[in-house]
């Protein structure tokens, strides 16, 4: 939620799709989501921002003569990727510090979270290692989010210096800073 309450116009924009697709007579259910573009952008680039993990799972060097960025990689290396040099690589991405889910908007920048269609992000892992839950996760958060910003109004509490973004490695990647927020409940007719 803190991306969310660092920028009031994508809180806004979130809200103005949620209210144009479910309104505020019943909750948006999962049923609702995948018709909300903006929402789905705004996922991929939390994933692509924060994914949960900073490493995918190792794979190991099967040819003999493999080379890795001009370095000779040995058969049966352990090979690990740091998933962040992906999501932020000037290479892949246009502006890959900034946060701007509508990169993934029609006629912007795409992205396949599986890796499927090439390493862009892969928040997931990939291949035969990505993870199960990748549907059940992105389906969640994007559920989490639409019913947060339908019901309630977003800030970060006065008490709270600047939002800071810096993570920490606990069980998944977390904020480094606890996140204070503020929320007013917005008028709903159910």
């Amino acid at each position: 939620m803190a991306r969310v309450m660092d920028n009031p116009s994508i809180q806004a924009r979130l809200h103005g799709e949620i209210m144009q697709r479910v309104g505020d007579a019943r909750p948006v259910d999962d049923r609702d989501t995948d018709g909300m573009p903006y929402l789905q952008a705004f996922v991929k680039e939390l994933l692509r921002k924060h994914p949960p993990t900073y490493f995918a799972l190792s794979h190991a060097a099967v040819e003999p003569g493999s080379k890795l960025a001009g370095y000779d990689v040995p058969v049966d290396a352990n090979l690990d990727i740091f998933l962040p040099t992906i999501s932020e690589d000037p290479k892949l991405w246009e502006r890959p510090t900034e946060f701007d889910p509508d990169r993934f908007l029609a006629g912007g920048e795409t992205a396949d979270i599986t890796g499927s269609a090439g390493v862009r992000m892969i928040p997931f892992s990939a291949g035969r290692r990505i993870c199960p839950g990748v549907g059940m996760g992105t389906a969640h958060i994007a559920l989490m989010v639409a019913r947060m910003v339908q019901a309630f109004e977003w800030r970060a509490h006065p008490s709270q210096p600047p939002l800071d973004f810096e993570d920490k490695v606990e069980f998944t990647v977390v904020m480094k800073r606890p996140l204070l927020a503020m929320v007013t409940p917005r008028k709903l007719s159910f």
